[in-house]
């Protein structure tokens, strides 16, 4: 794209963003291109029109970017905005006064990040590629059911109530658990899989069964937690004047386990990802921009934080405290042992 047509492109992103009204040449000439004509600044509207990277609502109206215009924007004329001491420092005050708990934490991050972005937040429990054991416990109900209460590295607790073949005392309940904490502590799936071809038919192949499973789900990601907040920021948008819009939002938002697999399909392997409008694979996504990134103690365990919103979003300002409360999550977990 030629160099005028990206400051022009950019400033109308940047018009639009603030304003929320088409953006007329008039405008441009007046707050940014002193030195050009309206006829000219209109003659590259248009040509940036005919490219596809902006719009006419209407006869006479100003224009607006589409979604290829706000992704050429985001690509190649973005600039990460500063995020001021002022936000800097709320963010780290957040995340010092949570509570050394995963899951109060997640409720943290979600709350923060909707606070500084003011969008609508997705935060999702950080977990690993494998799960590994951090700790079993076996508790018996009936003659003939356990609870297994499971505990991976990484703080996230699964329970799952199972009928058992033979009935078991808890006592012997109280062995295994013992047994299984200190030989596949720290080990996982793969390794209890090993573990269980040496075994007889009985109550430890039973148990050991259950909790090859229990760690594949955590792997599957389908029971990490998802939090989102912030919906209200949403209200705010006029993009969202049309209850079916929102419904449409939040009608995903209110799927924890469809998120999850979205949040972890968006992501990837990339560490930031913004998909925009039309790009979303969801249709009731299709009018709006997400923005995620990865947070998390250790490469190994990664969980996403990111935002929802309307396409007409600060793209720059968004990444910045989003990486921001990325960065003080981090720190948190890391000083709580989470």
């Amino acid at each position: 794209m030629e160099p005028r047509k990206q400051e022009i492109l950019k400033a109308v992103v940047r018009e639009f963003t603030t304003s929320a009204v088409p953006v007329g040449s008039q405008s441009l000439a007046r707050s940014h291109f002193v030195h050009l004509s309206s006829a000219t600044i209109r003659n590259e509207l248009s040509e940036l029109a005919d490219l596809g990277y902006l719009v006419q609502p209407h006869t006479s109206a100003g224009r607006i970017p589409t979604d290829r215009g706000y992704r050429y924007f985001v690509d190649f004329l973005m600039d990460a905005e500063p995020v001021p001491k002022h936000v800097t420092a709320f963010i780290g005050e957040e995340m010092r006064a949570a509570p050394s708990d995963a899951q109060v934490l997640v409720e943290r991050v979600a709350t923060t990040v909707a606070a500084v972005t003011q969008n609508a937040a997705v935060v999702s429990a950080p977990h690993g590629p494998l799960a590994r054991v951090k700790h079993v416990d076996l508790v018996s109900l009936e003659p003939s059911e356990v609870l297994l209460v499971l505990l991976v590295e990484g703080n996230l607790i699964r329970q799952q109530v199972f009928a058992i073949a033979q009935s078991a005392e808890q006592p012997e309940l109280t062995r295994l658990a013992a047994k299984i904490n200190s030989e596949l502590a720290s080990h996982d799936r793969d390794d209890v899989g090993m573990r269980l071809e040496g075994l007889a038919e009985g109550l430890e192949k039973e148990i050991l069964t259950r909790l090859g499973d229990a760690l594949e789900m955590f792997e599957r990601g389908s029971e990490t937690l998802v939090v989102h907040d912030g919906v209200r920021n949403l209200l705010r948008q006029p993009e969202f004047a049309e209850a079916a819009r929102l419904r449409d939002v939040l009608e995903v938002l209110e799927q924890t386990r469809y998120l999850t697999d979205l949040l972890q399909q968006l992501v990837g392997d990339s560490d930031l990802q913004i998909v925009i409008g039309s790009e979303n694979t969801t249709s009731q996504l299709r009018s709006c921009a997400v923005i995620l990134t990865t947070y998390g103690p250790s490469k190994r365990i990664k969980g996403v934080l990111g935002v929802v919103g309307p396409t007409r979003m600060n793209y720059g300002q968004v990444v910045g405290r989003l990486q921001t409360v990325a960065r003080a999550a981090n720190e948190r977990m890391l000083e709580a042992g989470i």
